[in-house]
């Protein structure tokens, strides 16, 4: 399209050029009928072999005043109708350009010379030459509607230029993007051998930026195991000098160092928790089918809860799988099967819905639950609800910390046992 505007200003410039040059040739023949004879300068018009002037109103038209007599002559296609030549002081062999109205209203491109009768220039003739501007448009329109086809045919070719050499150009990076999602779900570690050899160095950067990234992670998480470590002695030495000061008779003293130190110890142990969840490492995920993974656990649960009647009701497809760090899949369950075990009368249910967006587990059990106005402590902190069982009460919590940074969600409701029932959706990937 700006190739055809283009040529259509360079055509319509050429075309006016081209009538300006046979304008001007028009007046320099038409000045020849100036004759001499018996000493004096007399006028004879010459009739210009364009046919067009004796047509009337045929759009081409010719015009000589005599500046002494105001005498008129024209051509034949004028009929009656008089130029009206711009009422300017014209310099002597001169040609000016106009712009003025013709027969009917039309504007007319006028060409307009004047020739004087001797050297000092008193009696003058003014000889001008139009033509419609129509005629030159015309012109223009026919040479584009000739040429249209060209253009659109190489528009077209242009198009489908652009269409394949742009997907040569994306097929690099959609290559890429594959392998960039292959990585990101787990299924590959890394995007060097995986992309076109255009983008080598990207991918070995990127490669190490995930190595960087996992070697940060690893070092915190041990700073984090030395720090938790560090603490139990000082709070082990505390909880002796506690002793020893309830001993003494000091007891509100001892029980002020037995709360603090039990604070810094959950506190620590959440914190140790927390960072020793993986989480969704890029390169290190694969499907891990959840129904072993929750029956060995319920197996090893069963044999050291020492409670014979409790019953494990585990209702898990065997197709279900999930994409989770093993270490983190077993803290998942195990924190939340272990947690049903204390507070279950005789049975706990395990089951698992799944459909094309996330996968639901469903844990409930059939003890005392918790009540709505308590579930969201349970979640956001340790909180143990029987000081008579044994645990932290950070079972909830490390288990939604750990479902959070894959990406899904746990919430809690009463279950259909009567207890307490805890639901996790975990999004699917699929990547065909």
């Amino acid at each position: 399209m700006i190739a055809a505007l283009g040529f259509r200003a360079a055509f319509q410039n050429h075309v006016q050029q081209t009538t300006v040059a046979e304008l001007e040739a028009d007046l320099r023949f038409m000045t020849r009928g100036l004759k001499l004879e018996n000493g004096a300068v007399i006028l004879v018009p010459k009739v210009l072999p364009d046919p067009r002037f004796e047509e009337p109103l045929s759009g081409v038209y010719w015009q000589i005043v005599d500046d002494k007599t105001k005498t008129i002559v024209r051509s034949g296609s004028l009929v009656t109708f008089t130029l009206a030549l711009p009422d300017d002081v014209l310099p002597l062999n001169t040609v000016h350009r106009h712009v003025v109205k013709g027969p009917e209203g039309v504007d007319l491109l006028l060409l307009e010379r004047r020739i004087p009768e001797g050297v000092e220039g008193k009696h003058s003739w003014r000889f001008a030459v139009a033509i419609d501007r129509s005629l030159l448009k015309s012109q223009v329109d026919a040479m584009m509607l000739d040429t249209s086809p060209v253009f659109f045919i190489l528009g077209l070719s242009l198009l489908i230029v652009t269409f394949i050499q742009g997907g040569m150009l994306m097929g690099p990076l959609r290559q890429a993007s594959r392998a960039l999602a292959l990585v990101r779900a787990g299924r590959k570690e890394r995007l060097t051998n995986m992309v076109p050899k255009e983008l080598d160095t990207f991918a070995r950067d990127f490669d190490a930026l995930l190595d960087a990234g996992e070697r940060q992670v690893r070092e915190a998480r041990q700073r984090a195991a030395d720090l938790a470590h560090s603490l139990r002695t000082p709070m082990a030495v505390l909880l002796a000098r506690a002793d020893e000061i309830d001993a003494a008779g000091q007891t509100g003293a001892a029980a002020t160092i037995r709360d603090i130190v039990t604070g810094l110890e959950h506190r620590a142990t959440r914190d140790l928790a927390l960072a020793n969840i993986h989480g969704p490492n890029l390169g290190r995920l694969v499907e891990i089918p959840l129904a072993p993974v929750i029956h060995q656990i319920t197996l090893a649960l069963g044999r050291t809860s020492g409670r014979e009647n409790l019953t494990w009701d585990v209702q898990v497809a065997p197709e279900h799988k999930v994409r989770l760090d093993q270490s983190d899949l077993t803290e998942l369950v195990g924190s939340l099967l272990d947690n049903a075990r204390k507070w279950a009368q005789s049975r706990i249910l395990i089951a698992t819905v799944s459909d094309h967006a996330s996968l639901r587990i469903l844990i409930e059990d059939d003890g005392p639950g918790i009540e709505p106005h308590q579930r969201r402590l349970a979640l956001s902190r340790g909180q143990k609800f029987d000081a008579a069982l044994s645990g932290t009460g950070l079972g909830l919590s490390i288990a939604q910390e750990i479902v959070l940074a894959y990406g899904g969600s746990l919430d809690l409701s009463d279950g259909l046992l009567g207890g307490l029932r805890v639901t996790l959706e975990l999004p699917q990937t699929n990547l065909g």
